[in-house]
C-alpha cells in the first residue's frame, strides 16, 4: 500500500514547540494545497485509493489521532468517523454534503467547512458541453463516423431548476445564444436574465432543462415519470448536481420510448432495473465520472480554501465559510 506523509520539520513541532495535529485527506487534493499545510508544520496523510480506513488505520496506527480530515465526494460514515476520536474538523473540497453524516457531526461539535461558489464556472462550462454535445448528437457522429441531423441552441427555452451560483453561471453562459430562460427555485429569487415560473410551467415549456439543486430528502429523485411524462419529446434533459435527483428506472424509460430526445448527466446513480451500463447502450444518452470540477484551476482553488480553513481553525479563527452559520 502506498501513502506517503508530509512533514514540516522533523521534530513535528511549530515554532513555540507545539506538536501540530494530524491531517488526513480522504482522496488527493492539489499539491499546493498539501503544500500550505506542510509550510505550516501539520503532518498530512493521503489514504490510498481504494484503501479502507480500518486496513489504513492498522497500517499506520498514529492516524487514529487524525484532528482534521479533508473530504472530497468520497463518503465518509458514522463507523468510520469514530475511528477519529480526536477530529475536530472536517474541511469539504466542494460544496455537497450528502456523503457526511451532518447529523452526527453536529452531535460531536466536528466543525464543517466547504468551498461554494468555487466549482461554479466548471460545472457551468461542463453543463454547456453536454447541452450542446447532445443537441449536435456528438456521441453518435463520433461513434458511428456518419453525419447526423442536430439542432441549434440558439433560441431554445431553457429550464434551469435551482438557481445558486452554478445555474447563474450557466445563465451567463447561455447569453450569446439568445435563450428564452426559465428559472424554478424553491424559494423566490431575483433571476438576472429570464424569469422564476413554476415546475408545472419550466417542464412543459423547456426544450432543454438542467439540474442545479442538492441532494437532500426532499429533492431525492425529484424527476421522476410524474416530470419526465410532461416534457416536451424534443426535450433534453442534463444533470450536473447529484444523481439521486433522477429516478433512474424512469428515466431509462423515457430515453428508450423516445419520451424525450435525449439526456446528459455527470452524476449517476443506478436503478433497480438499469445500470449504467444499460444506459450507455443507448444513443441519444451521455454519462461523465462526475468530472464537473476535475479543471486545474478550480482543484487547486479548493485544496488551497481547504488548507486555509483548517489553518485558521487551529489558529482561532473564524471560517470562512463554515456549512453551519
Amino acid at each position: 500500500m502506498a501513502e506517503f506523509l508530509v512533514k514540516a520539520k522533523t521534530n513535528d513541532a511549530d515554532e513555540g514547540g507545539t506538536v501540530l495535529p494530524t491531517v488526513l485527506l480522504n482522496e488527493p487534493i492539489a499539491t499546493s494545497g498539501v503544500e500550505l499545510l506542510r509550510q505550516a508544520g501539520f503532518q498530512v496523510f493521503e489514504r490510498p485509493a481504494g484503501a479502507s480506513l480500518l486496513t489504513l488505520l492498522q497500517k499506520i496506527p498514529q492516524l487514529a489521532a487524525t484532528q482534521a480530515i479533508v473530504a472530497r465526494a468520497g463518503k465518509l460514515t458514522i463507523a468510520d468517523l469514530k475511528r477519529f476520536p480526536e477530529l475536530k474538523i472536517i474541511a469539504r473540497h466542494g460544496v455537497g454534503v450528502d456523503n457526511l453524516p451532518l447529523d452526527y457531526l453536529k452531535k460531536r461539535q466536528i466543525q464543517l467547512t466547504y468551498t461554494p461558489g468555487i466549482n461554479a464556472r466548471s460545472v457551468a462550462e461542463l453543463t454547456m458541453t453536454l447541452i450542446l454535445s447532445l443537441l449536435h448528437q456528438l456521441p453518435l457522429s463520433i461513434a458511428t463516423q456518419q453525419r447526423q441531423i442536430g439542432s441549434l441552441l440558439t433560441g431554445k427555452t431553457v429550464g434551469l431548476i435551482g438557481y445558486g451560483s452554478i445555474a447563474q453561471e450557466v445563465e451567463k453562459l447561455l447569453q450569446p445564444f439568445r435563450v428564452e430562460i426559465l428559472v424554478w427555485n424553491h424559494r423566490p429569487k431575483k433571476v438576472k436574465f429570464g424569469k422564476q415560473v413554476t415546475i408545472a410551467e419550466l417542464v412543459k415549456q423547456s426544450q432543454i432543462i438542467s439540474l442545479h439543486i442538492p441532494s437532500t430528502p426532499q429533492t431525492k429523485q425529484f424527476f421522476s415519470a410524474k416530470l419526465l411524462t410532461k416534457m416536451r419529446s424534443e426535450a433534453i434533459l442534463i444533470n450536473t448536481a447529484r444523481g439521486s435527483l433522477i429516478k433512474t428506472d424512469d428515466l431509462y424509460d423515457a430515453l428508450f420510448q423516445g419520451q424525450l430526445a435525449g439526456a446528459a448527466v455527470d452524476v449517476f446513480s443506478a436503478g433497480p432495473r438499469h445500470s449504467l451500463n444499460d444506459f450507455q447502450k443507448l444513443p441519444n444518452f451521455i454519462a461523465t465520472p462526475h468530472i464537473g470540477a476535475e479543471t486545474q484551476e478550480i482543484l487547486t482553488a479548493s485544496a488551497c480554501q481547504c488548507a486555509e480553513e483548517i489553518k485558521r481553525f487551529f489558529a482561532g479563527q473564524p471560517a470562512l465559510n463554515p456549512y453551519w452559520q
